[in-house]
């Protein structure tokens, strides 16, 4: 009896192992395929992040090369204003020359016609029909006076053509170049209707969620093209300073100061660091903390020293040789517009203003004020 008790108590031991076993393996079995799923939706999610940050970065990119596009249609147009107002003017310039020129040809044909009519005057004739000693002494002054007047007269009607012909040139020229340039406008601006058009599809396919970032994109951009005019604008009153430029800009931060040529973004292509931003970068970023003190790289004139949304606080200096650096996301700036500064000379403290990803000094190198003429600083410089 009592070994079939034990056996019992055996059988339901055994048993009971055997389902505990159980319980556990299909519980881990159960946790492994949750996690699976928990990770493959973590997948989703992050491809369905990619591709949302893809479509956005390819409008921001479509964005950037609309303004691209918009900034060289506004040179084009103004280009083109300037032209036409030179074409009226160099016009009204040809009429008048050409108004003088009929009236010394005029002249100088009537003159011929005169000396033609009364033959040909020689001097013995002159001095024959004197009738007194005053028409003898002054007589050979008057020939003299008079060929010397027909001569200067014939001259001036001579370089009177060659100016109207040289007007007339320059007229062409510019009429050309117009022609020329209102050609590249029309090519421009297909283009950007191509590229707008491009723009408004991708939009139209966005998530509520996308368009909010979308609208924060188009914000930024906006920011940036209003930074851009005020920059125009400011190139406008700098045209008068010259300068001296012996080729090699400086480094734009002391080797004193943490991080000094810590690079954290290079000119070119890279990842974008969040949705929206750019795969081209203009610029080098230093990453250097806040407060640290930022350094002129070269002798210049300040051009702005201003807060813009996206940039934040931001100078751009004008060198010699057509070539502008441009500091931003500065904590503070030192310097006014219209001040010329050496190389070296403190003009700002380096911050985290505008829209940016952490502290960090952006450094551009243009070869005209305007957007799209970045050039990457390290050729210009030895770090």
């Amino acid at each position: 009896m009592k070994r079939r008790i034990i056996s019992i108590v055996l059988i339901l031991a055994l048993l009971q192992v055997g389902i505990t076993n159980t319980v556990i393996a299909y519980t881990q079995s159960d946790v492994n395929a949750t996690k699976n799923k928990v990770n493959q939706v973590k997948k989703q999610q992050n491809a369905i992040k990619a591709e949302k940050e893809t479509i956005l970065n390819e409008i921001a990119e479509l964005e950037e090369t609309i303004s691209e596009y918009e900034s060289e249609l506004a040179e084009l147009n103004t280009k083109i204003k300037k032209l036409e107002t030179e074409i009226a003017t160099k016009g009204k310039e040809i009429e008048t020359l050409k108004e003088e020129f009929a009236e010394m040809e005029e002249l100088l044909t009537d003159r011929l016609v005169a000396i033609y009519e009364e033959g040909q005057v020689n001097f013995l004739d002159v001095l024959l029909s004197a009738e007194s000693i005053w028409d003898y002494i002054s007589m050979p002054t008057r020939i003299q006076e008079l060929t010397e007047a027909d001569t200067a007269q014939m001259d001036k009607v001579e370089k009177q053509r060659v100016e109207v012909e040289k007007a007339q040139k320059q007229l062409e020229e510019q009429n050309t170049e117009l022609k020329s340039t209102k050609k590249t406008v029309e090519t421009k601006q297909k283009q950007l209707n191509v590229v707008k058009a491009d723009k408004e599809t991708k939009a139209a396919n966005l998530t509520a969620e996308q368009k909010k970032l979308q609208s924060q994109i188009k914000k930024y951009n906006d920011e940036i093209k209003k930074m851009e005019e005020e920059i125009a604008k400011a190139a406008q009153n700098s045209d008068g300073y010259v300068g001296n430029f012996n080729g090699t800009l400086s480094w734009p931060i002391s080797k004193n100061s943490k991080n000094y040529n810590y690079i954290t973004s290079y000119f070119g292509n890279r990842d974008v660091p969040v949705a929206g931003a750019t795969a081209n970068h203009g610029a080098i970023d230093i990453g250097v903390y806040s407060g640290t003190p930022i350094y002129a790289c070269g002798d210049g004139y300040v051009m702005v020293s201003s807060y813009n949304g996206a940039r934040g606080v931001y100078v751009m200096i004008k060198h010699a040789d057509n070539l502008y650096t441009l500091y931003q996301h500065l904590n503070s700036s030192s310097v006014k517009v219209g001040q010329t500064v050496k190389r070296g000379q403190l003009i700002a403290y380096s911050g985290n203003t505008g829209i940016s990803s952490g502290p960090h000094l952006h450094l551009e190198v243009r070869t005209s004020p305007y957007y799209g003429s970045e050039v990457d600083p390290l050729n210009y410089m030895h770090w």
